[in-house]
């Protein structure tokens, strides 16, 4: 039998009169159900077979963390909570031009370790979350248009499963090993422990940065201009391979000249040189559309720094939430149908005013290109040719907003896909579920019906926390 003098890792039963916080600090508080009946911090995989069998042997499903920003991921009086913030390795190859990472790695450590080395990787747009937590759900990578997804980065797994087998799993591997491979890149919640993965990485020179500096060029335009930034986002369609094209509807904080007036911040990023990137886009600098803007301005920035002025973003706590929805095409009508319900709703729940609304695109030819090999069929995406996406990132202060919050989510989701009705069926991101999320918003029948095959043979008694029964 296991108890709890078998995890000589730090583990401990939770205080049920404190608060959750008190044990874990995740990005949002939704989820958050009552206290997990165990936290423990193993320091090597000895630690984690034994609280896999601690948790089989006591009714408890076990959940791995990493950088906790899974809002979606449910805790409760069930749940044994295994942070894995001391699987923080990170083995850069230089030769092979690949990257072991511990199943604790969140982004801005990957970023750094990475650019210091002068590599790069595909990242989310957070230095906070977890990088195992983000190919598990596909990751969605602001330099997708040259490189494709996170998942396709992905050249080897080593997990431990419920069974308390340790594998190595990588395209190489046969049968069901293969299957479960295939599975954890874009739908791999619940389906084991990793420790350590290994990834492709690139060259920084093969970027040809100027100065070593990705070029971001940023409009800022007051709610009145709603419709020039509009048109001008959408001239800006189809961008190149190279560019990332974002508009972002948020309300100023609270040093700015004007705290809460809603603002809507259009930017290029161009990840190449900056005499390029100038002379493919002139729209951004044209006098009459720079003379609508609050602040226009061309900031050269490393590439370790791309994340930073997002870090608004990652602090724990508050009830937040994001979802999204995948397009091929959205019409200028929709995005300011969409501004104005984002301006209405975070005007009536002042405890939401940090509700975002995000509309980017990017160049779909890699993406393309990566759907119509083996190996990207073989991953967990099924939607490689929409370029466009909407992110509702809804923050609210009180439990009492959560309900409308997710509402509004829903009803963005529904206004955004309304022009892209011959796709059937809407797409959304698996990071950017929620717990009634269903899987045919993210996959196919068929691999639907793999994906519960898998489960079966891997996990048949639930030991492992996931989205899906």
């Amino acid at each position: 039998m296991s108890d709890l003098a078998s995890l000589t890792n730090e583990a401990a039963i939770v205080n049920s009169t404190a608060s959750p916080s008190h044990s874990i600090s995740r990005w949002s508080d939704k989820g958050i159900n009552g206290h997990p009946a165990l936290v423990t911090v193993p320091e090597s995989e000895h630690d984690i077979l034994a609280a896999i069998s601690y948790a089989r042997e006591n009714a408890l499903q076990v959940l791995p963390a990493g950088g906790g920003h899974g809002s979606f991921v449910e805790i409760g009086s069930k749940t044994l909570y295994l942070d894995l913030k001391r699987f923080n390795q990170i083995k850069v190859n230089e030769a092979a031009q690949t990257v072991r990472v511990g199943g604790g790695v969140v982004t801005g450590e990957l970023i750094k370790t990475l650019t210091d080395k002068g590599f790069y990787t595909t990242w989310t747009n957070s230095d906070a979350v977890g990088v195992v937590g983000s190919i598990l759900g596909g990751g969605n990578p602001t330099m997708c248009g040259l490189h494709g997804m996170m998942i396709d980065q992905v050249l080897s797994v080593r997990l431990i499963t419920a069974d308390g087998r340790i594998l190595e799993l990588s395209s190489s591997s046969i049968g069901d090993e293969l299957a479960l491979f295939h599975a954890i890149c874009g739908a791999g919640f619940g389906l084991g422990v990793i420790t350590f993965l290994e990834l492709k990485v690139f060259p920084m020179e093969n970027l040809r940065l100027s100065m070593g500096c990705v070029w971001v060029r940023k409009l800022i335009f007051p709610a009145s201009e709603i419709e020039v930034a509009v048109d001008v986002f959408d001239r800006l369609q189809p961008p190149t391979s190279e560019m990332v094209i974002s508009m972002v509807f948020v309300r100023a904080p609270p040093t700015a000249p004007n705290p809460g007036a809603a603002m809507i911040v259009l930017t290029a990023t161009y990840y190449g040189p900056h005499d390029e990137a100038q002379a493919a886009l002139p729209i951004l600098f044209k006098k009459e559309i720079v003379a609508k803007a609050i602040v226009a301005a061309t900031a050269p920035t490393p590439l370790s720094k791309m994340n930073e002025p997002l870090a608004h973003f990652d602090v724990h706590g508050g009830f937040k939430d994001i979802q999204s929805a995948a397009m091929n095409k959205i019409h200028p009508k929709s995005i300011m149908d969409a501004f104005n319900k984002w301006l209405d709703f975070t005007t009536q729940y002042q405890d939401a005013k940090r509700t975002t609304l995000v509309f980017s695109s990017f160049n779909t030819r890699k993406q393309i290109e990566i759907s119509e090999t083996q190996e990207g069929k073989s991953r967990y995406f099924d939607h490689r040719e929409r370029g466009f996406q909407a992110l509702i990132i809804s923050w609210s202060t009180t439990k009492s907003t959560e309900l409308a919050a997710t509402n509004f989510a829903k009803e963005m989701k529904s206004l955004c896909r309304q022009d892209s009705v011959v796709l059937e069926p809407p797409r959304s991101l698996v990071n950017n579920m929620t717990p009634d999320t269903k899987l045919e918003e993210f996959f196919s029948k068929e691999r639907i019906e793999e994906y519960k095959r898998i489960v079966g043979v891997w996990d048949p008694l639930g030991i492992f926390w996931r989205p899906w029964a």
